[in-house]
């Protein structure tokens, strides 16, 4: 058994107090044994224009969260997966969105940068066009060794795309991970049901850190989750920071595939018929 960490946070524009609120949840989740930590989407910063990030933002090299995460997984000698970070890109006029996961060295041992960005028209406040700002992944699908099993990397968006959890279940991942930031106009509806679809036409674990609370008039939908792979919500977080913990038994992975062998089922479709 692995016991795995998801931290619910509230992030803000303040860099500094950012940190201090990771360093005091990442303890805390190691000093209840966890030895893998997720931290939820743009742990390191939100802000309410978008597009201030590019020039708000630092580059991986020069990012002081990404530094301190690396100094607590070596410290702690836990697997820290950073949720995503916002970086400026070394080239270019926009930011990535991007995850790490880090071995209980130091080391960066998996990047993973979203594929798909919000682009959306969900009504007055919730329009939202990512894209803008974000610049999408470009290398897809990656699974990265964690603690002795396989996870998947997703971000938040990416979790309204199956044919990529399919992928990532299909090369070994057992564990979904997908740290959020969602929208609190879709979050009462689709959340949960979402999450658990994925773990439930997987057959995987779904560890899913999310961002809560409201700073400078934003609002983040919180609730973060880990979910088991036959659907059972195993660890729950409510709307305020907390950190939430969970069992994840790699031989549970094994047999709800083999009850279910929907990925060995899986067939490709060659278009669509129309018929009158």
């Amino acid at each position: 058994m692995i016991r795995f960490a998801a931290i619910q946070m509230c992030s803000t524009a303040d860099v500094a107090a950012n940190n201090a609120e990771i360093e005091r949840l990442v303890r805390k989740a190691a000093a209840q044994g966890a030895q893998v930590v997720s931290l939820p989407e743009a742990a390191n910063l939100l802000l309410r224009d978008q597009f201030d990030y590019p020039a708000t933002c630092r580059t991986e090299a020069e990012d002081g969260t990404l530094s301190l995460c690396r100094a607590l997984a070596a410290e702690l000698g836990i697997w820290l997966h950073t949720g995503s970070l916002l970086l400026r890109q070394d080239q270019g006029d926009r930011i990535h969105n991007r995850s790490h996961m880090i071995a209980p060295d130091g080391r960066i041992t998996a990047r993973y940068d979203k594929l798909h960005t919000f682009d959306v028209a969900l009504g007055g406040g919730g329009d939202f066009i990512e894209s803008r700002v974000v610049a999408p992944g470009e290398r897809g699908a990656i699974t990265c060794e964690a603690a002795g099993m396989r996870l998947g990397l997703a971000i938040c968006y990416d979790l309204r795309f199956p044919y990529l959890f399919q992928a990532l279940a299909s090369a070994g991942a057992g564990v979904l991970m997908i740290p959020a930031s969602f929208s609190p106009i879709t979050g009462p509806l689709h959340w949960e049901p979402l999450l658990t679809a994925r773990a439930i036409e997987t057959g995987s674990y779904v560890v899913a850190a999310t961002q809560c609370g409201t700073r400078d008039g934003v609002t983040t939908f919180g609730q973060s989750r880990i979910i088991s792979p036959w659907g059972e919500a195993l660890a729950t977080a409510a709307d305020d920071p907390a950190v939430i913990l969970a069992e994840i038994d790699p031989a549970e992975v094994a047999e709800t595939r083999r009850r279910l062998p929907v990925l060995g089922q899986t067939r490709r479709l060659d278009g669509v018929t129309h018929e009158a």
